[in-house]
Order: structure tokens, then sequence, then C-alpha cells
């Protein structure tokens, strides 16, 4: 799962004025750091298998987990026939049936907050909501030092 930010108007004077590929990567490694405790970590499987980039004229954070998406849209898919999302094997888990592609339930997703106790669905939303100031901060003194 790949996502994007689509910056305040703060963000993008401050983008504007120093736009690099160092910028761009300092942003998004510090988007990443401040997104992590929304990012459900049951096993820390998700918010651990990140890898941040720069492309053209974005910093990207792409969580590389199989069921990112699913986590990060915060909705139970489950198989169209049985509705459920997955049957328990002895000695496996839980698996889907082989081939069949999930649908949305419309049921949200409940995230386990022992370990990230802001988890949620959208985590970047979230970050953004509750420490954008904090990451225009982070970004407009990572320029002034000229690093």
């Amino acid at each position: 799962m790949q996502m994007q930010f689509r910056w305040s108007r703060a963000v993008d004077l401050i983008l504007n004025q120093a736009i690099g590929t160092d910028t761009l990567l300092f942003a998004a490694n510090e988007s990443k750091r401040l997104m992590d405790p929304y990012v459900p970590a049951y096993h820390l499987v998700l918010a651990q298998n990140v890898r941040v980039s720069q492309q053209g004229d974005k910093g990207i954070v792409e969580y590389l987990s199989p069921y990112a998406h699913y986590q990060y849209e915060g909705v139970l898919y489950v198989d169209p026939i049985t509705g459920k999302g997955g049957f328990f094997i002895e000695g496996v888990g839980f698996r889907s049936r082989k081939g069949v592609a999930k649908v949305p339930s419309g049921r949200r997703l409940r995230h386990k907050t022992w370990r990230h106790p802001l988890a949620t669905s959208h985590w970047d939303k979230a970050m953004l909501t509750a420490r954008k100031k904090e990451l225009t901060r982070a970004i407009q003194n990572y320029i002034r030092r000229g690093t």
C-alpha cells in the first residue's frame, strides 16, 4: 500500500522554498515517525514493514504488508459467498479461500490498542489532525539548518 500526503498550505509554502530530495525524504521520514503511534501494531509487522522514498516531487511512505490496505481502510473484508473474513485451520491460523477476492462488509475493524494506544484506520489523517504543527515545525527547522 502506498500513501501520498496532501500537505497543508503552510507545508506547501515551506517546501516550495527548498524543494529537494533531502527535504522530501526528511518530510517522509518525519511523517512516518509521527504516524507510528497511529498505525495498528498487534504484532508490529505492519508498523515495521515500511519503505520511505522520494519520487519526483513527493515524499512517499509505503506500508508493504499484504494486509496494509485492509487495515488502512478499517473495514472488514469478507468472502462474497460465505460472508466470513476467514476460516481457522488448526496449526495454520486464519486463512481465506484461495483465489477469492474479498469484498467490504461495511463493518468497522476494531484495532487492538495495547501496543499503539492511538491505532486507527487512516493513520496518516489522524497524525496530521493531531500533529500537523509538529510536522511543519520539524520541516521548517530542517530547512533552516540547511542539512
